[in-house]
């Protein structure tokens, strides 16, 4: 017979520690569990019992908000201080858009664009007996702004029906929808014109299409223009060499 207090074979007590170790760690995990389903329990109870009032949603909506703001006004000075002033801009419009009333926002928006407008300074004469004068290559999407001034002499000697005068050649006629002998403006994107807008004495304008500015004298071709004017241009341009259309 085996003595009571023996002691077992040694594989036998291997396999009871580990057993034991099993036993103990799946109480511990056991433990665990339990206690952080009964924190979900309450958690959910105490949620149950407390539902946050409108107003208390609309504070954290606010906070949310204010919180984003400041996010986005930090990014647009970022751009500011790195000199690319149009990102500046399209961050501080999502700012504009979220809050509307924010105050100093579109101060800063019209600030930017006036310094962007005024870049790239750039003078010459304007010659009015030319039919097309190219004055600088223009980008889409990007503001420039055109300031003419002086005056000129026109002589116009030609047949006019009682239709008037046509409009449908721009290499020939006047061009309609802009007024009679005013200085005009158009972008010739790989060869082909884009739509006329009236310069006038100043303008600020945004191309739509990337090309080479034109500018004339809303006159028929026939017409014969004397006078130099004196144009500015400044803004989202490069100089282009003077040449005749």
């Amino acid at each position: 017979m085996t003595p009571r207090h023996a002691e077992l074979p040694a594989p036998t007590r291997v396999r009871t520690g580990l057993f034991c170790t099993v036993l103990l760690a799946c109480s511990l995990c056991c433990s665990t569990l339990t206690a952080q389903s009964r924190d979900r329990d309450a958690k959910k109870k105490d949620s149950g019992d407390k539902a946050a009032s409108p107003q208390q949603l609309e504070s954290r909506i606010s906070k949310a908000e204010e919180q984003l703001l400041e996010e986005y006004l930090e990014v647009a000075n970022e751009y500011y201080r790195q000199d690319q002033k149009e990102q500046s801009i399209a961050v501080l419009e999502r700012i504009a858009k979220i809050n509307p009333q924010m105050p100093g926002i579109r101060q800063r928006m019209d600030g930017i664009r006036e310094e962007l407008l005024q870049e790239n300074g750039l003078k010459l004469d304007f010659d009015t007996g030319k039919i097309w004068l190219p004055v600088a290559e223009v980008q889409e999407g990007r503001g420039l702004r055109i300031v003419v001034a002086g005056e000129y002499k026109l002589d116009l000697t030609t047949p006019v029906t009682l239709a008037g005068l046509p409009t449908g050649d721009p290499s020939k006629d006047h061009l309609g929808g802009v007024p009679f002998g005013a200085v005009i403006g158009m972008v010739f994107t790989d060869g082909k014109p884009g739509d006329p807008f009236l310069v006038g004495g100043a303008v600020e304008y945004t191309p739509k299409k990337s090309g080479t500015l034109f500018l004339r004298i809303n006159v028929p071709a026939t017409a014969k223009c004397r006078g130099d004017l004196k144009v500015q241009l400044s803004g989202a341009i490069q100089p282009v060499a003077k040449k005749g259309r």
